[in-house]
């Protein structure tokens, strides 16, 4: 049997009172944002708050509800949960900042210097979340958003670099270049990339089952249909850098290669 390590950056909430005003700023950036928080790993830190445990029960219920799921609570002792709540969590370091989009006009021009260039539905900067990692990564999360069009599907005609995100839950995502990896395409439909793939693909995020993913070379690091993933190392070799597609059956992903 092997056991692999593997790093992620996990988005850290730290709850703050009156606790109404701080769900109403997480309801903000959901309604500016639709797929921020939808399939990234989320810890509460509730460390030297002192918190009742039906306190903290209610504060999971409130998240539960808007679709945030904590997959871990930094700074409560594992014996004071309640059968159901995510485990205790600790021994993580922060790291990057995670960015909040805050959509704007684009901007004419190119980037800075030094900056990847995103994908034409552009977000700017807003005050930041910290992030939380087991492993060193320096690398800001990129959220791509703009005004969702009436054929509720958007096509990206940049390859999507490492580190950038695309995210669209209102429908499909078309990429006419490559995705690399440590990059991620968030869509409610189906995904289509026209290169390479190579980074994360997470399509139906919105509960459609029906969505699928199409790569003209599948080198995913992990792909997703309606919530049910799968990693690389589970691939089936007879698509693995070829022309491929993915859908969902009967509760498994199903790999396809394309003629």
């Amino acid at each position: 049997m092997k056991f692999k390590g593997k790093s992620f950056i996990a988005i850290v909430l730290t709850p703050e009172t009156p606790s109404d005003a701080w769900f109403a700023e997480l309801d903000r950036i959901i309604s500016r944002t639709p797929g921020f928080f939808i399939d990234r790993p989320i810890i509460l830190d509730v460390r030297g708050r002192k918190m009742p445990i039906d306190e903290l029960q209610d504060l999971l219920a409130g998240l539960a509800e808007r679709s945030i799921q904590v997959m871990g609570i930094d700074g409560v002792a594992g014996t004071r949960l309640k059968p159901g709540m995510p485990p205790s969590f600790g021994g993580g370091r922060l790291a990057s900042d995670v960015e909040v989009p805050e959509p704007q006009p684009e901007a004419s021009g190119g980037s800075e210097e030094g900056e990847p260039e995103t994908p034409k539905t552009k977000g700017a900067k807003a005050p930041a979340r910290k992030g939380k990692s087991e492993g060193s990564s320096d690398q800001p999360i990129r959220v791509a958003t703009g005004p969702v069009p009436d054929s509720q599907s958007i096509v990206i005609t940049e390859p999507v670099r490492s580190g950038q995100s695309v995210m669209h839950p209102a429908g499909d995502v078309t990429i006419l270049g490559s995705v690399s990896s440590g990059a991620e395409v968030i869509a409610g439909g189906s995904i289509h990339v026209y290169g390479a793939l190579r980074g994360r693909a997470l399509a139906g995020v919105s509960g459609n089952d029906n969505a699928r993913i199409f790569c003209s070379k599948l080198d995913a690091e992990l792909v997703s249909i309606n919530g049910l993933y799968q990693i690389a190392d589970d691939f089936s070799g007879d698509v693995l850098s070829k022309a491929a597609q993915i859908r969902f059956e009967n509760e498994k992903l199903i790999f396809e290669p394309l003629a």
